[in-house]
């Protein structure tokens, strides 16, 4: 695990080069291979999951700034509200404001979670069809994953029985503990198959959850759990952690 300490201001540039770094690394490693096929058999493309919530408003403004080709990425998501893509609380929504709009003609493929369909059930199903399908069964190359204070990630929270799922992909959520109640969600199984993960906390309300992760004294929560079970991880925060 690597972990990245930087003042807020600090941390985008970062992630931009990082991102840059990354999907040029994916890009070429992929070409090498004889078939022609990267992770997942995607072809020589990035298969790219991103959150929403406060912690979009960091990242995506980086990923936007990338010098990257961006028709060879294609954009999933790890969650998603049961609303409207074009409502104010849609993850999708996030991301056409502050990276598919901005980069117009050059905008990546984006599949977003269908969360408005009248029964999550079914569109956790359609959603883990798309994977299947998209991945040719194999993982995302790379999730960038928020953390809540309580140490949920995605929309997966402490004790909740959708991190019990580990049959498929998706997982419908209809009672999250916080508002909106009704979301989908990537599992807890799939997403730490994923070939790189970064978490990225911001702000002095995730330190303490973020520090009990680092230290490994804590299997309790979503965020633990990755921490201590993810193939590659980097943490990007700006607050100063304390190593054990």
């Amino acid at each position: 695990m690597e972990l990245v300490v930087a003042r807020i201001d600090e941390l985008r540039p970062r992630m931009t080069e990082h991102f840059e770094q990354w999907v040029r690394l994916r890009l070429d490693s992929a070409e090498r291979k004889p078939d022609g096929q990267g992770s997942g058999g995607t072809s020589s493309r990035c298969a790219v999951a991103i959150s929403g919530g406060a912690t979009a408003l960091v990242f995506l403004g980086a990923l936007r700034n990338a010098n990257v080709d961006w028709k060879r990425i294609t954009l999933f998501w790890t969650d998603e509200r049961a609303v409207a893509p074009d409502d104010p609380e849609s993850n999708y929504g996030i991301a056409e404001r502050m990276l598919l709009g901005p980069l117009g003609a050059k905008a990546p493929r984006a599949i977003r979670m269908p969360a408005d369909m009248p029964r999550l059930g079914e569109a956790a199903l359609r959603y883990d069809n798309i994977l299947a399908h998209e991945l040719h069964n194999g993982p995302l190359d790379l999730a960038l994953l928020g953390i809540g204070e309580d140490g949920h990630i995605a929309s997966l929270f402490p004790g909740h029985r959708a991190l019990l799922d580990d049959d498929m992909r998706v997982v419908a959520v209809e009672d999250a503990p916080k508002p909106p109640p009704r979301r989908l969600s990537l599992t807890l199984p799939f997403l730490r198959q994923t070939t790189k993960i970064w978490i990225i906390a911001i702000g002095p309300r995730k330190l303490a959850v973020l520090q009990n992760a680092l230290s490994k004294t804590q299997h309790s929560t979503p965020l633990d759990l990755l921490l201590h079970q993810a193939k590659d991880l980097t943490v990007y925060t700006d607050q100063v952690i304390r190593r054990l």
